[in-house]
This record gives C-alpha cells, structure tokens and sequence, in this order.
C-alpha cells in the first residue's frame, strides 16, 4: 500500500511541476507574441483607394513589363489601381513638374503631393534594372535582375524599402531576362502586404 501511494505522491508531483512550466511557458510565450504585434505594423497598403504605379528603369520593354506585374500583382491581392487613362496624365505631369522627378527619388513631400493631386491612397514606386544575361556551358542563359520597390500612403507612412535580386536561367536571353524581373519585382511586391 505505501508503495502504491508513494507512486501516486510522485505522480500527483510530477504533473503539477508539467503543469506550472507549461504555464511559465505559455505566458513566455504569449507575452512575446504581444510584442512581436505592436511593433507590426497593422496594415501595409491601404485597401481603400485606389493605387498609384511609377516604375522607372533603363529599358522601356522591362519598364513596361515590371508596372504589368505590378498592377497583377495589386488586383490579385484585392487592391484597386488608377486606370490607365489617369496615370498616363500623371505621368505627363510627372515628366514636366519638378516634383515628379524629386517623387520617383524617394522625395516623400513630392509623393504626397501626386497623391492629392490624383486622389490615391498610396503610391508605389519602383527601379528595375535587368542585367545582359550570360551564356553557360550547358547552352542556357543566366540572368538577373533588380527591382527596389517602395510605397508612399496618402498620409506619408513610407512601407517597403527592400531591393530584390532574382536569378534565373531559361534558354533565350530575352527568357531569362523576363523570368528575373518578373521573379525580383514579385519578391519586392510581396513586402507591401
């Protein structure tokens, strides 16, 4: 009989100590969990509004071909972007007025300024660069490609920040070259949700 309640004495013990350090544990846990929250921020780009595209780079195809994916990539999150109609009037103001330019250098007083005038919640500015790709022994291309993408809000919250470097090998120049900007500005993209 002692032995039995010897044994059920150690077992009662044993599970009250589990028991406080899962306690101790989730409160460890869960303190450090609260913290991670209040330094996220608690949304990236606005849902309401419509969203502005500058893209800036070297050649216009690849240009062309980054604010493309870009606007897939904001429809296919739930975001409305300005129409066509409307952005190529802000960007006839932005190759004229001097604010324009100081925006696609990060200018955020500049930014903010486009944003009023064309009523966006935020717009989202972008820098690609696709380098010439290089061919390997095996008779494919390699290339790579940057894309430094940041977002302006309407009340001056600069989100993003990060340049992506995409690699990629296809068996055309101008297939790798596509492949890694499409890769790089999806990777930047994916910052702003």
């Amino acid at each position: 009989m002692r032995k039995i309640f010897a044994v059920l004495l150690i077992f009662v013990v044993l599970m009250s100590c589990t028991a406080e350090a899962a306690k101790k544990k989730s409160k460890s846990s869960s303190s450090s969990k609260s913290s991670a929250v209040t330094t996220a921020p608690d949304s990236v780009l606005p849902k309401r509004g419509d969203i502005a595209i500058l893209v800036e780079g070297d050649e216009e195809q690849f240009v062309k071909l980054a604010e493309s994916k870009i606007i897939d990539s904001l429809i296919s999150h739930g975001y409305r972007v300005v129409d066509e109609a409307k952005m190529k009037q802000a960007k006839l103001a932005a190759t004229r007025a001097q604010a324009a330019r100081y925006a696609m250098q990060g200018n955020v007083a500049a930014i903010l300024k486009l944003n009023h005038h064309y009523s966006c919640a935020a717009t989202v500015i972008a820098r690609v660069q696709v380098a010439q790709p290089v061919q390997n022994q095996f008779s494919l291309y390699t290339g790579n490609a940057t894309a430094a993408i940041i977002a302006v809000t309407s009340n001056g919250t600069k989100l993003g920040g990060k340049t992506s470097l995409s690699k990629q090998v296809a068996y055309t120049e101008y297939e790798t070259q596509v492949k890694s900007l499409e890769a790089a500005v999806e990777e930047g993209m994916q910052q702003l949700y």
